[in-house]
């Protein structure tokens, strides 16, 4: 594993996309020559398509944003860390990824709370295998990535303490997510991790569950909603 503390991960100084592109040069990440790979292939099917088209045309009609900058893609590792700085999960807490892209926050989680587990939900296949085999390569045995479309029919979220949720995909998609969530929140206490205009303003104009019990930590590209007033801790 590779010797990286807290400060290493916030990058204080650094431009946050170029110490993103860093640290997965240091973990060993082929991103970007994943990212062009589907990009090539994206093209082939759709000539005239654009970022918005090329995705769902090499994935059945499902929003994955290939040809969108990777470090544009995924949420830098400096906002990740705080993200985990701030939910602190507890030692046996799961957090579940949903849209895990190659799983960096599986790997912040393993060094900021390790005793926390991962799971990354990730539509794009080659994603996966990639965020599996560095993960593996450094022995992050508490996380995992899974191919899987959040969106088709007969799947169920699994049950967990934590959620992170991006405006993955369409408004029609995220609405199917959260309702989801709001039967979980039936059975269990969970907080919900928000990245996105659009993610967190479905929540705060249709789950008052939510958002209207307890305050709401805010930060500039996320927030974070509890059903509890608890907290927990590495």
């Amino acid at each position: 594993m590779i010797a990286l503390d807290r400060q290493n991960f916030l990058g204080k100084g650094s431009d946050p996309l170029k110490h993103s592109a860093y640290l997965d040069g240091q973990w060993g990440f082929q991103i970007t020559e994943i990212e062009q790979d589907l990009l090539q292939r994206a093209q082939v099917l759709r000539p005239a398509g654009n970022m918005k088209t090329w995705g769902e045309g090499l994935h059945g009609g499902s929003q994955s944003w290939v040809g969108l900058d990777p470090q544009t893609l995924l949420t830098p590792y400096p906002e990740l860390a705080r993200i985990c700085e701030l939910i602190r999960p507890a030692p046996g807490n799961h957090l579940v990824d949903l849209g895990a892209g190659y799983g960096r926050l599986g790997v912040v989680l393993a060094h900021v709370c390790p005793r926390a587990r991962f799971t990354g939900l990730e539509l794009v296949s080659q994603r996966v295998v990639e965020g599996n085999r560095v993960l593996e390569l450094h022995q992050l045995t508490q996380a995992r990535l899974f191919e899987q479309d959040l969106t088709v029919d007969g799947f169920q979220l699994p049950e967990a303490e934590f959620y992170f949720i991006y405006d993955y995909g369409k408004v029609g998609h995220i609405r199917k997510t959260l309702k989801q969530l709001e039967a979980i929140a039936d059975k269990k206490n969970f907080r919900v991790i928000a990245r996105g205009m659009g993610t967190r303003s479905l929540i705060e104009r249709e789950h008052p569950w939510l958002c209207d019990v307890y305050p709401v930590q805010r930060e500039e590209n996320f927030s974070i909603y509890s059903m509890s007033g608890e907290d927990s801790l590495c």
